[in-house]
Order: C-alpha cells, then structure tokens, then sequence
C-alpha cells in the first residue's frame, strides 16, 4: 500500500493541514465581544449590589446570570460545533498566560478597590470593577492574539 506522493501532493496536503489548524484555531479563540459583555455584566452587578436595594440586587443578579449564562452558552455552543482543540495545541505558555492574565487584573483590582474604599471614594467597588473591565476590553483581545501565536507554533511543529 505504498504509493509514491508527488512533491506537489505533499505541498497541498500540507497546506490543507495548515488551512485546517488554523480553522480550528480562529473557531476557538474568545471573540472580542466576550470581554465586552463580561466587563459589562460585572460592573452592573457591582452597582446592584452596591444600591443596597433588595429589588435592584435581585434584577442585577438576576440578569447578570443570565447574561453570563448566554454568554457562556453561546461560546459552548460554538466550540461544540467544530473540532476540539488538543490541549498540546494551546501548551505550556498559552495556559500560562491564560492564567496569568486572571491573576494580573485580580492584582491589579484588588488593592485598587482597598485603597479607593480606604480612602473613602464613593462607589469604590464600582470604580475597580469597571477597572477590570477595561483591563478585560483591552487585554482579552491582546490575549487571544498571543495565544492565536501560541497555538500556530505548537500547530506548525505537529504538522
């Protein structure tokens, strides 16, 4: 069952295998709109809770679940229908600074918020929250480009 392959079919079969990584690379990745809707989710519960007022507490947690859920849902859905990513694809760096860009705006919100508080600034939750969001806005599409590289590379050593 060996056949020789042309110089030209090792070409395109190669090329198809990359055309086909990179499909399933671009299907995977958290679009932009993800940060948005996230940033925005948390910074009105933030507010909600921050009311005081039962009624807006419980419409904020409210639609802030069932944002989340659609959101989350909504990625799910999308990866569901199209190959799944091996974890070697992503590797060691990509998982690192996956992590890393969640403990960064916890490092970056936490004390923030214990410092607006401590110097008594209104809406102080509020104000480290919508930090986060931006941090999320900017820096979620800067970490989806770094692990776009990431899994290219891990991608092009397989194929």
């Amino acid at each position: 069952m060996h056949e020789n392959v042309s110089a030209d079919d090792a070409a395109r079969a190669l090329d198809e295998i990359s055309r086909r990584t990179e499909q399933v690379i671009e299907k995977t990745l958290v679009p932009n709109w993800f940060w948005w809707a996230v940033a925005a989710l948390n910074v009105g519960l933030t507010a909600a809770v921050e009311s005081g007022e039962p009624v807006v507490i419980g419409t904020g947690v409210t639609l802030f679940v069932l944002g989340i859920s659609g959101v989350a849902g909504s990625l799910a859905i999308k990866t569901l229908r199209h190959a799944q990513v091996r974890n070697t694809l992503l590797g060691l760096r990509g998982a690192l600074a996956v992590a890393g860009f969640i403990l960064g705006i916890a490092a970056v919100t936490l004390p923030t918020a214990f410092a607006l508080e401590a110097a008594d600034v209104p809406y102080a939750s509020i104000i480290a929250t919508a930090l986060a969001g931006v941090i999320m806005v900017i820096g979620g599409p800067m970490l989806m480009k770094y692990v776009r590289r990431t899994m290219r590379t891990h991608g092009a050593s397989r194929a």
